[in-house]
């Protein structure tokens, strides 16, 4: 990611997070997702590819950090002004059902024992359906920082044809002791989690996880 913005933002008693990035030169789009409670509700994803071979290499990043901060400008008056999430009747209709969806997917950690260091977390995951130990590609994974009752973004991907992905980050600077870092996965109406309580000493050694 070169550079990016990220914006809390409360319509009526719901709080939503926004964040847009930039991924690079390797995935030239320029991508919003908005979430809510910790659930993605909203993707926008934008390619500059053609846009990019257009402008001087000199100017690029000022032209790629304009159009970055309009989308993010853009998806936030829509989700205020209250047209960004409007969906027919039927779809809403199915909404509480999506949330209670069955949890039949498991999230396997490949480097239990290095996924922490110098203040970076990288998460190699793995991810198989429970009954049948197929691989699920092409499924949403995302992590969060959970602290007391707020949900804190920290990446997003989605799993490779082999049903890995990884993750990294920079440990947020306030997970203290009782946050927790939490892996979902979504695949349709399937989903799995892995939890990782967070202790003083988290710099010296990595918590275990604790499946939900």
């Amino acid at each position: 990611m070169n550079f990016g913005f990220n914006s809390n933002v409360r319509v009526g008693e719901a709080m939503y997070h926004v964040q847009t990035e930039d991924r690079g030169p390797s995935h030239p789009f320029l991508d919003t997702v908005v979430y809510l409670a910790g659930r993605v509700v909203h993707k926008r994803s934008t390619s500059y590819d053609k846009f990019a071979s257009t402008i001087n290499s000199e100017d690029l990043a000022q032209k790629l950090h304009e159009r970055l901060s309009q989308q993010h400008r853009e998806v936030i008056a829509e989700l205020e002004a209250g047209t960004l999430l409007n969906r027919p009747k039927e779809q809403q209709a199915k909404i509480p059902e999506d949330s209670r969806a069955s949890e039949s997917l498991d999230l396997h950690l490949l480097n239990p024992k290095t996924w922490f260091a110098a203040g970076n977390v990288v998460f190699e995951i793995e991810l198989l359906d429970r009954e049948s130990k197929q691989r699920i590609a092409e499924a949403d994974v995302q992590v969060c920082l959970e602290l007391e009752k707020r949900r804190v973004p920290c990446a997003e991907t989605r799993t490779d044809d082999e049903g890995r992905a990884v993750l990294k980050f920079p440990m947020p600077k306030n997970s203290t002791d009782g946050a927790s870092l939490v892996i979902r996965a979504k695949d349709g109406s399937r989903h799995g989690e892995l939890r990782f309580r967070l202790k003083s000493n988290t710099t010296e050694k990595p918590p275990a996880p604790v499946s939900r």
